[in-house]
């Protein structure tokens, strides 16, 4: 994790951060650079150089390579090394279909489940996102952006819909740091426009307008990823 991640933590997540083993940590550190394009897409990971720079043996780095691999995220190729991985066109369109299904199912749980203290709660995960976007930090809005969708699943309480959506939002969080190559200024101000017009519908309790306001907000990725699909698929 970077400083900026730190930040984002709670005193209480930071300690539990602190307390993990070895080999969570390890885990952990590598998965964020991944996530955050630290490590670019497709390139190769070496274990020693990881190890030298978490001052760690290569072990734990060794079994956070190999759970990173069993969940997608790194690719490890016989006599040619171990390589992060790089979404392809085909591969995103493939998410996105999925976490679009996910997320209107998600919203409209979310509507009947929700309690007042935990509009306040998005509502200020918003005001977090919008500082963020203020001040261009746009590494932390892309994690703001995944906690504001991973906190609308837990507000559901439907276990099998939380982890589905939050395995989803890990290979998001790569999408939406290869949009901020892009423009992310723009792409960051349209996601926060977004997630108003979500919240306005959860409060108001309308999920026809949650509805729609999750499907533009996809609609809106597929078009700063610049990926034009048939629209039998949105």
């Amino acid at each position: 994790m970077n400083s900026h991640e730190y930040a984002l933590l709670s005193s209480n997540e930071l300690e539990k951060f602190v307390n993990l083993s070895v080999k969570e940590r390890t885990y952990r550190i590598i998965k964020e650079k991944i996530l955050n394009l630290e490590i670019e897409p497709g390139s190769r990971i070496r274990e020693d150089l990881l190890a030298n720079e978490l001052a760690i043996s290569r072990t734990p780095v060794r079994e956070a390579i190999n759970q990173l691999a069993a969940e997608g995220f790194v690719e490890i190729i016989p006599r040619k090394g171990v390589f992060s991985i790089e979404l392809k066109t085909d591969d995103i369109i493939e998410l996105l279909l999925v976490r679009e299904a996910l997320e209107v199912l998600a919203v409209k749980e979310c509507i009947d489940k929700i309690e007042q203290h935990q509009i306040e709660e998005l509502n200020e995960l918003i005001d977090s996102f919008e500082n963020a976007v203020n001040e261009k930090r746009y590494q932390d809005c892309n994690i703001l952006d995944s906690e504001f969708h991973h906190m609308i699943a837990m507000i559901t309480g439907n276990k099998k819909l939380i982890e589905f959506i939050d395995v989803i939002e890990d290979f998001m969080r790569i999408a939406r740091n290869m949009e901020t190559i892009y423009d992310g200024w723009n792409k960051n101000l349209t996601a926060l426009k977004d997630h108003k017009l979500i919240v306005e519908a959860i409060t108001k309790k309308d999920k026809k307008m949650a509805e729609s306001a999750v499907r533009n907000n996809i609609n809106n990725m597929k078009k700063n990823l610049n990926i034009y699909i048939d629209p039998d698929f949105e």
